[in-house]
């Protein structure tokens, strides 16, 4: 079963997020589960359901895959409402993965999306199983765009 998360969901979604984090960062990844739990528990309790939705799959009473979308607000273009969103914590517990479990909630948040009049959606990897699911939903790779870390 699959739904948009609730505030009863976010401490669940914030230890899965921890999950989500280890597997992308791998021995990058700092060791301060505690800080990052805190943190994420306090940012989702701010900002769930208003700029960020979680799209959750629930089996056997506990969240086993996540797909995020941050809703950002960007200057109105002459032709656009500037509203986009950034899909982001596309995470599925190892034992649920290559099940479909991922494609139906990056469905379910594109449906959500077109229903909110979200223009445009991005996102980011480098995981060549998790691209083709992308591609799969009409995803392309954008050359227009240009990044400088400060």
């Amino acid at each position: 079963m699959n739904r948009i998360a609730k505030n009863d969901d976010i401490k669940e979604i914030s230890k899965l997020r921890i999950m989500q984090q280890r597997d992308d960062w791998k021995e990058l990844y700092p060791n301060n589960d505690e800080e990052f739990y805190e943190i994420t528990k306090k940012y989702l309790e701010e900002h769930l359901n208003k700029d960020v939705f979680f799209f959750i799959e629930i089996m056997n009473n506990k969240i086993i895959a996540t797909c995020g979308l941050q809703v950002i607000k960007y200057m109105p273009q002459c032709v656009e409402s500037g509203v986009e969103g950034y899909i982001c914590d596309v995470f599925t517990l190892k034992e649920y993965r290559r099940k479909g479990i991922q494609t139906n909630l990056i469905k379910e948040c594109i449906k959500f999306a077109k229903e909110n009049n979200i223009i445009r959606l991005n996102l980011s990897s480098d995981n060549p199983e998790a691209i083709k699911i992308y591609q799969g939903q009409g995803f392309e790779s954008d050359k227009l765009i240009m990044k400088k870390r400060n």
